[in-house]
């Protein structure tokens, strides 16, 4: 059940950095999902595909948390809580140091300000770093097939 507490709580962190800064965008009239605008061919299919992906591990890991079980030792289990703390704490470091230049997806039209300073110095892109650890994290926590 600890498990369960656990990633619910950590997901609800993660989405709820993510929405807060989509809204605060939003009210300063930046347009932050960028996905699939205007783009055509393989490129507008990749980056929708990406988009339906991403929705849909979110799908799966509530499913697997609901159902709570797991074929892993609870030091691995452990372990992914570790990876999901750290993931939650890098994601939230990336979007706070990218001030207004967060976005999802390339816009063609829109320029933004390059951010090579704070976690950016260390990692290119360390949004996507917290998020696959936190879908690592979950996946440790609640493997099963």
């Amino acid at each position: 059940m600890i498990f369960r507490i656990i990633a619910l709580i950590f997901l609800a962190a993660f989405y709820a950095c993510y929405y807060i800064k989509l809204l605060g965008q939003k009210k300063k009239g930046i347009k932050t999902s960028q996905i699939g605008s205007g783009k055509t061919g393989f490129v507008k299919w990749v980056e929708c595909t990406m988009m339906v992906s991403t929705v849909l591990v979110v799908v799966v890991e509530l499913i697997s948390i609901i159902l709570g079980t797991t074929l892993l030792p609870p030091w691995a289990r452990w372990l992914g809580v570790g990876f999901a703390a750290v993931g939650i704490a890098i994601f939230i470091t990336a979007v706070v140091t990218m001030r207004d230049s967060w976005r999802a997806g390339v816009s063609k039209s829109e320029k933004t300000e390059l951010v090579t300073s704070g976690i950016f110095s260390i990692s290119r892109n360390p949004a996507f770093l917290g998020f696959d650890l936190v879908y690592l994290g979950i996946l440790l926590m609640f493997f099963n097939y």
